[in-house]
């Protein structure tokens, strides 16, 4: 159950004022979020801790009513941001110019980077929990969905898929695979095994799926191991 915000500090009164003024209000709310992010990635939402939110952002309990009302807006607010990380992460690797396929490898290679970061990770959990709000019932396993069904129909009208492969199912099986690896590895290994993860699995299913021309020249290239780094990719470990 949400917390109910305290009266609003006199001092911080009414919101406005000048450019300065705008600019402590930005930084002070980023600090919570910020601390909010590392909080809701280590716990679930009911062992997450407006305390110990406060002690990371090291902000006043009245600075930080004052940006957000409840703990249920503090996580409704890290969801927005990682929506528009994801939706960021999506057109970054669009614009790389590659095929349909490649891209998609790209795109999964974008978020399990970004899993490095408290902010996608707090918000997965919180949406695996149920508080991605009213208004984006299923994300972010919808907004995958819709994106690599748009990819994989992009490969298929490219000759890129393998007869018979229907792009729609597909794309169900990535997202699902993807959400079970990510449960799985922080279960067993804190995420440290997530790079691995993600990059068998992909072998996997592009080997399955692929056209075999296509995936001549993927593996020629390096494959998954290619996109990913032979070692180390954005601070997590390709273990054998």
């Amino acid at each position: 159950m949400s917390e109910p915000a305290p009266p609003t500090h006199p001092a911080l009164g009414a919101r406005g004022g000048g450019p300065q003024r705008q600019a402590r209000a930005l930084a002070t709310r980023s600090a919570i979020l910020a601390a909010a992010a590392e909080e809701f990635s280590t716990a679930s939402y009911h062992e997450a801790s407006l305390s110990r939110i406060l002690e990371r952002s090291k902000v006043t309990k009245g600075a930080l009513y004052f940006h957000f009302v409840s703990k249920e807006s503090i996580a409704s607010a890290i969801v927005d941001e990682m929506e528009v990380l994801c939706r960021d992460l999506v057109v970054r690797a669009r614009a790389r110019g590659r095929d349909p396929l490649r891209t998609a490898a790209q795109v999964a290679r974008e978020v399990q980077d970004a899993l490095a970061g408290p902010v996608l990770r707090a918000g997965q959990r919180l949406c695996s929990e149920g508080f991605a709000g009213p208004q984006r019932p299923g994300w972010p396993f919808t907004f995958w969905q819709e994106v690599f069904a748009g990819l994989f129909a992009d490969a298929d009208r490219a000759g890129l898929l393998a007869p018979g492969v229907d792009h729609v199912p597909l794309a169900r099986a990535v997202v699902d695979i993807s959400a079970g690896a990510f449960v799985t590895s922080l279960g067993v290994s804190g995420l440290r095994d997530l790079a691995m993860r993600v990059c068998q699995n992909w072998e996997l299913l592009l080997g399955a799926t692929a056209d075999p021309g296509w995936l001549a020249d993927w593996r020629a290239d390096g494959g998954m191991g290619a996109v990913l780094g032979p070692h180390l990719t954005g601070g997590w470990v390709v273990e054998a």
